[in-house]
């Protein structure tokens, strides 16, 4: 191919006449920003670099003091500043023709397959709604009547993934874009985006998050396919090892502990941490010898981290260590006048202690031994208490007074040491009855400890409570034991809320009050909910104590309810699989 050539605006080309051919013919000037030039002779260059420069000096200067090169006497001065736009126009169009396409990089290799169901029309085209941003805002910072389409987008990735579909093919970008914003998307966002989202990730560095991640197994082998799983363990991405660790995990146990052994000397430390906290899934006696070897790693936090894993096996040698240590420290005062506990907190962190999980230094402002006590008490088994307290159960030990103001450390063990071990017994004692006022608790004044005792327990057992608990107490303290719910809201919480919320706005209080409630209450009530709420979208009467302007708030605030619930409705309707036609003729 020729190298083409061209000479400067102000002689005419012996070849060309026009403009656009002049255009076609021109290389781009040296040192651009554009890229680097086409090869062409020197002088040719030169003149090309030299007339851009002139066209930038004249504006940056001005057209009156520096007239455009070659229109200073052909154009009046009127004309000049339109002239100067034209010639730099014409002169970029023709440094872009002139460039020369750069070498051809080798293609990808193609797309891996996902045989899960692509998405239904209509939940495909809200997917993209959802990731096209969320309702804009209202005036003076009110958040107006529409739903929040962002704070949807969590629950529609977890409906669709619950029933098995795969995002198309155009909505990956979006959905990964989304996923690198947030990464509370990212688990569920990688699941749907499965197999052909990693092979996308891949060529983007900006998406790097998703090989590094879980939740991207969209393409696992099958636990039983042993070819598959080994060729994917030993050659896959960490996000793929991680996946394929769960999923085989999940199925079977052993076989997901023999997998991780396998390996287990050559993995990276962060890698180690990742690897054992899966466990978790499926923990049992069987996996107490890999565990006490993971005592002995190079890595701290690996070795807390079986610890943790030993002392949530009350059968373990771990777990049995640690009870004798708490029993020391831990009993009854046989001297009292009632009984009473008795707390020794112990004097030194020896090495024993430490390789079994034990932290020696305590965070600042804590004192060491008290640090050291929550943490044996915390590890020890809660089966062990009751034959160190005469046979009391859990309850009875918990109403027991405790000597020397170790009441609060040793509750606050034991609430951690309930929800390590996943305890509902002691739960239930240490949170007691959801009328007590929550400064008085029988074993905790926290609500945070609350909450996660809470969740220790059965789905209807725990919305039971928390709704004996808005009913006693209102909305103000219960956001977190509302957050540990399940979803949708099982009854009678979903009417506790709406009742208290009803009655918030009788009383002529601000909605903003409990504007985290209600961001809850359009995330977590049944959408069939939405029907009850109609009367509340009307503006109350607002009484002569109440706050100015309320009534117009509530109101706004139960029509974005009752909508975002619709919407959440028509959600769930677009995402639930059309029954065969087989089975609606036998239905017939």
């Amino acid at each position: 191919m020729d190298t083409p050539t061209t000479t400067s605006p102000d002689t005419p080309s012996p070849t060309t006449e026009t403009p656009a051919a002049q255009a076609t013919t021109a290389p781009p000037a040296a040192g651009t920003a554009d890229g680097p030039p086409a090869p062409t002779a020197p002088g040719i260059a030169d003149d090309d670099a030299r007339l851009w420069e002139e066209l930038v000096s004249s504006a940056l200067l001005g057209t009156d003091r520096r007239p455009p090169a070659g229109l200073a006497g052909s154009v009046a001065a009127r004309d000049r500043p339109g002239a100067l736009l034209d010639a730099a126009a014409l002169h970029t169009v023709r440094r872009r023709a002139g460039l020369r396409p750069g070498p051809a990089a080798a293609l990808p290799e193609p797309a891996p397959e996902d045989p899960r169901a692509p998405l239904p029309e209509a939940a495909r085209l809200r997917l993209d709604q959802l990731l096209a941003g969320r309702a804009a805002p209202s005036p003076a910072g009110r958040r107006g009547a529409a739903p929040d389409l962002a704070e949807l987008l969590p629950q529609w990735l977890a409906l669709a993934n619950r029933h098995g579909y795969k995002a198309s093919p155009a909505a990956l970008p979006a959905l990964l874009d989304a996923a690198r914003a947030r990464t509370d998307l990212r688990p569920q966002a990688l699941r749907l985006a499965g197999p052909r989202g990693l092979w996308l990730a891949r060529l983007n560095p900006e998406w790097r998050f998703a090989l590094r991640g879980t939740g991207a197994g969209g393409n696992l082998p099958s636990p039983g396919d042993a070819e598959g799983v080994r060729a994917l363990w030993d050659e896959g991405l960490f996000a793929e090892r991680v996946a394929l660790l769960a999923a085989v995990r999940t199925e079977d146990p052993a076989a997901g502990l023999a997998l991780l052994a396998s390996t287990w000397p050559t993995e990276r430390a962060e890698d180690r941490l990742m690897f054992l906290d899966s466990l978790r899934n499926g923990l049992s006696d069987a996996d107490e010898e890999f565990l006490e070897e993971a005592l002995g790693d190079r890595s701290r936090n690996v070795r807390a981290t079986a610890a943790e894993l030993l002392s949530a096996l009350p059968a373990s040698a771990l777990a049995g260590r640690m009870a004798g240590r708490a029993a020391t420290c831990v009993g009854l005062d046989r001297t009292a006048p009632t009984p009473t506990i008795a707390v020794e907190a112990p004097h030194e962190c020896d090495a024993a202690m430490q390789r079994d999980g034990l932290v020696a230094t305590p965070p600042t402002g804590r004192g060491e031994r008290s640090w050291w006590l929550g943490q044996l008490v915390e590890a020890a088994p809660l089966p062990s208490w009751p034959a160190r307290f005469g046979g009391r159960g859990p309850e009875e030990i918990v109403a027991l007074p405790v000597a020397d103001d170790w009441q609060g450390e040793l509750h606050a063990a034991w609430c951690r040491a309930a929800v390590r071990q996943r305890d509902p017994a002691w739960s239930r004692a240490l949170l007691g009855s959801p009328a007590v006022p929550p400064a008085t608790g029988p074993g905790t004044s926290s609500l945070a400890e609350r909450a996660q005792l809470l969740s220790t327990l059965p789905v209807e057992e725990r919305a039971g409570w928390v709704a004996s608990f808005v009913a006693a107490h209102g909305l103000s303290e219960a956001f977190q034991l509302l957050g540990v719910c399940a979803v949708p809201w099982a009854e009678p919480l979903g009417a506790a809320v709406i009742d208290a919320l009803d009655i918030a706005r009788e009383a002529g209080s601000y909605p903003w009050s409990f504007s985290g409630v209600m961001g809850l209450a359009e995330r977590c009530l049944a959408p069939e909910a939405a029907r009850q709420l109609e009367s509340l979208t009307a503006r109350p009467d607002e009484a002569e104590d109440s706050s100015p302007g309320a009534g117009d708030y509530w109101s706004e605030a139960f029509q974005r309810l009752v909508s975002t619930l619709r919407l959440r409705a028509a959600m769930r309707a677009e995402l639930t699989p059309s029954p065969p036609p087989d089975s609606v003729l036998s239905a017939r």
